[in-house]
């Protein structure tokens, strides 16, 4: 069977995307594609990709419309698949291909009206409105759609619970493995290095840390690794103006199982965002489970379940994300704590290993692909002995 997934603004070999599910698809032995919003079409371990972005010279704001109109034409000579579309903006062309009698999945990877609201926070018309056309968006979807795929069990509940399924963002424990095996660097090794990995954003604390990093004791000497990017680039300018950002190192984003590397030259992992609609649920945040199955403690946000999972699991600090001074208490007193620090980062990669994991959430998609395409095969079976059933009634009638 073919399954389709469709993206148009998640990078080509996004972790969930790629790494998790269409890996997951290739070895239950699905044949996968992936149009993509990145390079040249190509096969990447079974996987085929298929591009529709051929216009990086254009402003960001005009590439969406015409690299939908290129995933609708791959995804409408893909024909017949299962269609699991990745992004709110591709409900239209799930539509459509309803329409045209296919099977469509949307996977639901965040609770995207909220995103809208915080994102742009500062222009709330614009939010609200953009929130309330993705809310119309998904209840269209609700409707129509054959499935859902939901990263976690709050974005769940917007959904038919019969047609929905959770897989969340658990880790895949083989690149870690990997790099544990290819001679990691010992906790007690390691230079006081603070590790972000994504992209790098005002509403993730991006100036709380960069003033916090200039309060952090001289004597400590430590330093903070992007690995990603800042968004918007011109933030970046600014931020350098700040004497906090000498201690800030960027890299560019790097392949999944090398950015695991460098986890393991890290002695804490930030995952700091501020108090906004789509940032309180920590069971979707890639880099925190990241970080845990690196076995490196967390500085995370003061937030109702980021505390309860962090406190729970004891696998770092929680502080406000606001508030610079106590984000640099929370950065010294794990550089100053070494044990403690490492006991927190062998509790979280504990817990990973117990169940937080890939291994034990691949079955879920799998699962849940094998009841859609069971439902589709009995509706089509059921729909060929109307249609039969139909035929005879209609040749006894007309030879009556």
């Amino acid at each position: 069977m073919r399954s389709t997934h469709v993206t148009i603004t998640h990078r080509p070999l996004d972790v969930r995307i790629f790494g998790r599910e269409a890996r997951a698809l290739i070895a239950a032995g699905y044949e996968v594609h992936l149009v993509v919003a990145g390079p040249p079409t190509a096969t990447v371990e079974g996987v085929a990709l298929h591009s529709v972005a051929n216009d990086s010279d254009r402003p960001p704001a005009r590439r969406q419309p015409a690299r939908f109109l290129r995933a609708a034409r791959w995804a409408f000579r893909l024909r017949p698949s299962v269609y699991h579309l990745h992004e709110v903006q591709l409900i239209p062309l799930g539509l459509l291909l309803k329409l045209a009698g296919q099977r469509v999945v949307y996977d639901v990877h965040e609770d995207y009206p909220a995103h809208a609201r915080g994102k742009l926070v500062d222009h709330p018309l614009r939010g609200h409105a953009k929130a309330l056309m993705w809310t119309l968006l998904e209840r269209l979807a609700s409707r129509a759609f054959d499935g859902f795929v939901c990263a976690s069990p709050a974005i769940a509940r917007k959904f038919p619970p019969s047609k929905t399924t959770v897989v969340r963002n658990f880790p895949i424990r083989r690149p870690f493995a990997l790099a544990e095996a290819d001679g990691a660097r010992p906790y007690d090794e390691r230079s006081n290095t603070i590790v972000y990995s994504g992209v790098f954003r005002a509403i993730r604390s991006l100036w709380e840390v960069t003033r916090a990093l200039e309060l952090v004791a001289g004597e400590l000497d430590c330093r903070l690794h992007v690995i990603g990017e800042i968004r918007p680039p011109e933030l970046a300018l600014s931020a350098g103006e700040l004497p906090g950002w000498r201690r800030v190192e960027i890299s560019p984003w790097l392949p999944h199982s090398t950015a695991v590397r460098r986890l393991y030259d890290a002695r804490i992992g930030l995952a700091l965002l501020h108090p906004l609609p789509n940032h309180g649920d920590p069971i979707r945040s890639n880099k925190l489970l990241e970080y845990m199955a690196a076995g490196i403690p967390v500085v995370a946000p003061d937030l109702p379940e980021w505390r309860r999972l962090v406190e729970e699991l004891g696998c770092g600090l929680v502080v406000d994300p606001l508030d610079p001074a106590a984000i640099a208490a929370a950065f010294e007193r794990l550089l100053r704590h070494p044990e403690e620090a490492r006991a927190m980062g062998e509790r979280g990669r504990a817990a990973v290993e117990a169940g937080l994991n890939w291994h034990a959430e691949a079955p879920r998609l799998l699962s849940f692909y094998r009841e859609l395409l069971s439902a589709s095969s009995i509706e089509s079976s059921a729909g060929s002995w109307s249609s039969s059933a139909t035929l005879t009634a209609s040749r006894r009638r007309r030879s009556s």
